[in-house]
């Protein structure tokens, strides 16, 4: 199953694991917002070439990496503790033996939650390194009280019709397929529709572009708001300058393009917080010039 999971990888030329993600030996500490604790748990880290990169000269690109021809990514989940659930957004890239990666259970454990405890998981959609730590090594489900659930239009673009598929992904179907089945057999796996309320204070928003049901989730609390914002962004140091920039993952780049632009100035309206698959730190977002400056939130 393992292997079954390696084979759904979608890593494009320029794109490579890291060695990076330091050994836990302290408590994780969550942000609080209203009656969220929330968890940014790093499973592993990419290395994105500037090359992938679109609309954007290759000297402005390296400069914004600060002279670098690539940028360290982290991979990250999001353990979310609201009344009533403890949810994971996403699951990472899963335990590779040839990589530093498969920290997810460790990122858990320091944050003080078991597996056992997740009774729900949140897929932002159905790359690689977001469904990774779904299974354990022997195929079992790694989370056994959770129900998984992903937007039904995102899950339909990847097994229903491959012949819609770029030819490069159309193996891609079966595989997760099977990944899938393994929480369907157990009564675990419901998806859902655009914009459906999946909880008091949790909501489906639609974010298409980067995939064909790309989802972001919005948690409300007390006056809060965090969104867990999957790959809305890749590059923080290029992406929040320059929004309009795109990357070679995005299947219809204008779309997703479209879909930063009008959620960022949205997340700039009301005040969210964004927590992003591939950004360092959680962030508040303002205006700044034409594209915006990422503001840590601790």
């Amino acid at each position: 199953m393992r292997a079954l999971l390696l084979a759904t990888t979608l890593l494009l030329p320029g794109t490579a694991m890291t060695p990076s993600v330091p050994t836990i030996a302290a408590r994780l500490e969550p942000l609080r917002l209203g009656q969220l604790q929330v968890w940014k748990l790093q499973d592993g880290r990419l290395s994105l070439a500037a090359s992938l990169l679109k609309g954007l000269d290759a000297a402005e690109a390296r400069r914004l990496l600060g002279d670098r021809d690539a940028a360290d990514t982290p991979v990250n989940a999001y353990l979310v503790r609201m009344p009533g659930h403890t949810v994971l957004v996403d699951t990472g890239t899963g335990k590779d033996p040839e990589e530093d990666s498969g920290h997810l259970t460790e990122q858990l454990a320091a944050a003080g939650v078991a597996p056992s405890d997740v009774d729900l998981i949140l897929i932002t959609h159905e790359h690689f390194d977001h469904i990774g730590g779904l299974l354990k090594a022997d195929g079992t489900r790694a989370f056994p009280r959770a129900v998984l659930r992903v937007a039904r239009r995102e899950h339909a673009f990847w097994t229903e019709d491959p012949s819609r598929l770029p030819e490069r992904l159309r193996d891609r179907a079966p595989k997760l397929k099977a990944l899938f089945e393994v929480y369907g057999k157990a009564g675990a796996f419901r998806p859902f529709e655009d914009g459906e309320e999946l909880a008091l204070g949790l909501r489906a928003l639609p974010a298409h572009g980067h995939t064909g049901g790309h989802t972001v989730y919005a948690f409300t609390s007390g006056g809060h708001e965090l969104w867990c914002i999957g790959d809305l962004i890749h590059f923080g140091a290029v992406q929040f300058q320059r929004p309009e920039v795109g990357v070679a993952f995005d299947l219809d780049g204008d779309r997703a393009v479209k879909v930063r632009q009008d959620l960022f100035r949205e997340a700039v309206h009301r005040k969210v917080v964004l927590a992003g698959a591939h950004l360092p730190q959680i962030v508040r977002i303002a205006p700044k010039g034409a594209g915006y400056e990422a503001v840590p939130v601790r």
